[in-house]
């Protein structure tokens, strides 16, 4: 991958597009009071979001990629296996945003000089040694750029599905994000 500020070049030289639609997001049920909250990425990180660095919301294409993200099923042989957890409401996110930057598309990859298998590589490890992992890097360069919403990225967990990042922090005067939920339950939108 390209760093520093040929990455940021690169970056800046890839179309986005705006898009609407529903993603899908996996939270415990202590948080549904705060339903669309990316606190947790500020302080632990994210395969695309650095510790302490800023905020990035994840949301998955579809609701059982939502699940594998967060290990609440796993693949097997024989198909899905669920892993006993605590409560977890599956949220529907409706969703317009502005500018994504599509990173699944190999195109773009190829402009960043990056691939699928460095996208979904393994991202912790490297936190723990103190190393910010590729991923990170490129999704620290879209968000300082200031114009991009949110990365549309491959899952690591199913290569079929992907995930949108969104830069909370970002969001354009006609983009929104708003769970949801005919019953009233949970009232949670950005802005």
């Amino acid at each position: 991958m390209l760093t520093g500020s040929d990455l940021s070049e690169a970056l800046a030289s890839l179309p986005v597009q705006a898009h609407s639609g529903v993603a899908y997001r996996l939270i415990h049920a202590k948080y549904a009071g705060s339903a669309l909250s990316s606190i947790g990425s500020l302080k632990f990180g994210g395969r695309y979001n650095p510790p302490q660095a800023f905020e990035a919301l994840y949301l998955a294409s579809n609701p059982i990629a939502a699940l594998q993200e967060v290990n609440a099923v796993v693949q097997t042989e024989t198909g899905l296996l669920g892993v006993k957890g605590p409560p977890r409401i599956l949220l529907s996110v409706d969703y317009q945003l502005q500018t994504i930057l599509d990173i699944c598309h190999p195109e773009n990859q190829s402009v960043l000089e990056t691939n699928l298998s460095e996208l979904i590589a393994p991202w912790r490890p490297l936190n723990a040694e103190g190393i910010m992992a590729p991923t990170q890097m490129l999704g620290t360069a879209a968000y300082n750029l200031q114009s991009i919403e949110a990365l549309k990225v491959p899952s690591a967990r199913d290569l079929n599905t992907y995930n949108l990042v969104v830069f909370v922090n970002r969001l354009w005067a006609n983009s929104s994000l708003r769970v949801y939920d005919d019953s009233g339950i949970i009232d949670a939108q950005l802005p």
